[in-house]
């Protein structure tokens, strides 16, 4: 394990920092929200044998169900508690609270590891003698140079400790963390003959690949790494981002996308392009330096199919990793688990920043907030934590989300964007692009076809029913004996393919109209006239 650093003068403070300022402050009882007890750990030890002037140094005592109550660390401690008489723990809590009511206590920083179990969970409730004794121990502990210090990755702390404890959630590692951990790597795995090579900038890309995953992810990745190259080199990165799409995904509400798609996969959307190519830009460090706030993110408004998903996964124009946030996934059963898991998905997401952070049908997501408590409020819940979010982090991370039914969004959400953007039915030059390019993409040349009368007998039609359009002449060609298509095949494709703007052109109208003077209009302000007034005219009919 490395071992914890102060952070240098001027710095962003460290969570070690943070956790021995509070110990100082005389905190009694202090929360620890992380998965990782190991790096706690390590920080609860760093901080227990800081020489500082008047002050002695202090014993470090970790319980868990499994093991009792044991000196791990630090000063040294004459009369050890019985570890099999500890496995309880209010046989424990009862240890630690008369350790503070000898004549003269040895200071000591108690590390309680599986306490969560038992101080309920939002279906069980909380152990009244557990609880008892904490509240019991916060009281003596205030008069000692002793803190009791409970680590767990959810932690729901039961009403009548609310103003017994703090509760402090431990980050991801830093980078300095990450590099300490492939410099041991690379230490350990030369001296037994590997060969290290990481120069020219890929120790720094293997590191940003690292960014987002625990000290035990990253070290098991490494060691994958090595493994399957037979070398600690740049080709790590590949083996990483593999293993971190997995490990990603294991969270159930992240998923690890690939940029395999660009702008140029789309059709139309001029103004958008420009827009997403602009905001990447500033994200750079000369941004910074030029005065340039870091972006916040936009929504992207439109029917379905008009291809905001795939802008979406465009953006990030293979520059930058593409996180897809599962909202419905964050829903858990435990009281409090939601807000919990949302805060843990966003903690992944500024670790790996700069990132985007891209919410599919954001509406969905959301959608028990338009009963008022139908879900026990858990969906406002769970939005609170992602507005106060979006408001207050200054990570790099940028998110696009998505949305078909705007009016179901609360006003506060659409604030937090930088800017609302419109995906409006396809005009012609634009359905005459999409049809070239799915046409290309299945290997036929656009110039065979007549695209102005395509472009004119797809009106209406977005862009996800162009490719069916497509597909469906590629079938009947294929039926046919496997011949080429003609321009014939794409116009009788186009009368059995029904649009949405003939089967719910009331929503369609509903949309736009909100659209008009509320967001900007993705193919720019001349476009949108064009396809303004030919769809107002085609819907009154």
């Amino acid at each position: 394990m490395t071992k914890q650093k102060t952070a240098p003068a001027g710095k962003t403070t460290s969570p070690a920092e943070t956790l021995d300022r509070l110990i100082r402050a005389r905190y009694p009882v202090i929360v620890i929200e992380s998965y990782e007890e190991a790096r706690v750990l390590d920080a609860v030890k760093f901080i227990a044998e800081q020489k500082r002037p008047n002050q002695q140094p202090k014993a470090v005592l970790d319980w868990s169900y499994a093991q009792g109550l044991r000196h791990i660390g630090g000063a040294k401690v004459y009369n050890t508690p019985n570890r099999d008489e500890t496995k309880d723990p209010v046989g424990a809590l009862r240890v630690i609270f008369e350790w503070s009511e000898q004549d003269t206590p040895t200071p000591a920083l108690f590390v309680f590891k599986d306490l969560h179990q038992f101080c309920g969970n939002g279906q069980q409730p909380a152990q009244a003698d557990v609880v008892r004794w904490i509240r019991e121990i916060a009281i003596a502990f205030q008069e000692q140079p002793t803190t009791l210090i409970i680590v767990s990755p959810h932690f729901a702390v039961p009403s009548d400790l609310e103003k017994d404890v703090a509760v402090m959630e431990w980050p991801l590692p830093s980078q300095a963390e990450l590099t300490a951990i492939l410099d041991e790597c690379g230490e350990q795995v030369s001296s037994q003959g590997v060969k290290v090579a990481l120069k020219n900038g890929s120790r720094e890309r293997v590191i940003q690949a690292l960014q987002g995953l625990t000290a035990i992810e990253a070290a098991n990745v490494l060691a994958m790494a090595v493994v399957t190259n037979g070398a600690l080199d740049e080709k790590a990165v590949s083996i990483i981002l593999a293993e971190k799409k997995q490990i990603v995904k294991k969270t159930g509400y992240l998923e690890f996308w690939d940029a395999d798609v660009s702008m140029n996969d789309i059709g139309g959307l001029a103004a958008l392009k420009e827009y997403a190519a602009m905001k990447r830009a500033s994200f750079s460090s000369e941004a910074s330096a030029y005065g340039l706030p870091a972006p916040r993110g936009f929504l992207l408004v439109g029917p379905p199919g008009a291809g905001k998903s795939l802008t979406a996964k465009a953006s990030t124009g293979g520059q930058m990793p593409l996180l897809r946030l599962d909202v419905a996934a964050l829903m858990g059963s435990l009281v409090g688990q939601s807000e919990q898991n949302a805060r843990s998905a966003l903690r992944v997401a500024e670790a790996i920043a700069p990132c985007v952070l891209w919410i599919d049908e954001i509406e969905k997501g959301f959608a028990g907030m338009q009963g008022g408590e139908l879900d026990g409020g858990t969906s406002r819940r769970m939005l609170g934590t992602i507005l106060t979010w979006m408001q207050e982090h200054t990570s790099p991370v940028y998110v696009i989300a998505t949305c078909n039914d705007v009016t179901s969004l609360p006003p506060e959400l659409l604030s937090r964007f930088d800017d609302l953007w419109y995906v409006d039915m396809p005009n012609r030059a634009e359905r005459a692009e999409i049809i070239t390019i799915h046409l290309a993409k299945r290997g036929r040349n656009p110039a065979d076809f007549d695209l102005p009368i395509l472009a004119e007998a797809t009106e209406g039609y977005v862009g996800r029913e162009i490719e069916k359009i497509v597909v469906l002449a590629l079938n009947r060609g294929f039926g046919d004996g496997a011949r080429q298509i003609k321009t014939e095949d794409m116009l009788w494709a186009t009368k059995r393919i029904v649009p949405l703007s003939k089967t719910t052109p009331e929503k369609l109208n509903a949309l736009h109209k909100w659209a008009e003077g509320r967001a900007r209009n993705a193919s720019g302000e001349d476009d949108a006239e064009e396809t303004t007034t030919k769809r107002a005219r085609k819907l009154e009919l």
